[in-house]
């Protein structure tokens, strides 16, 4: 699992497609526009994160999302082999958390 709320944080995604990494700029971007670029991980606005592994979804659905529905999700990227999604869910009025799966992960992410 890859946490991100600030824009060097980028750089961890070297290894993903371009559009991935082009929507988390544009989360990151719209964040700092509303909460300010120095905030924390924990402060107001949310931020990215990245699935890994089905085992970090059973973990943010039991102590993160804690049986929340998520707002939207939306295909940010397809190739013949993988399709990424980002998914937003609202924790409070000023809290969020997209999180960018693909593939399986998504779907138990969305089930």
């Amino acid at each position: 699992m890859i946490n991100l709320f600030k824009k060097e944080d980028l750089n961890l995604l070297l290894e993903y497609p371009k559009e991935v990494v082009e929507n988390v700029d544009n989360v990151i971007n719209i964040l700092d526009e509303s909460y300010g670029d120095n905030r924390k991980i924990t402060d107001n606005g949310g931020y990215v994160c990245i699935i890994e592994d089905i085992k970090e979804i059973e973990y943010l659905k039991s102590h993160i999302l804690n049986g929340l529905i998520e707002e939207f999700s939306d295909v940010i990227y397809e190739s013949e082999v993988d399709i990424y999604n980002s998914t937003l869910y609202l924790l409070s009025s000023d809290y969020s958390i997209t999180i960018i799966s693909k593939n399986e992960e998504t779907e138990h992410l969305l089930k």
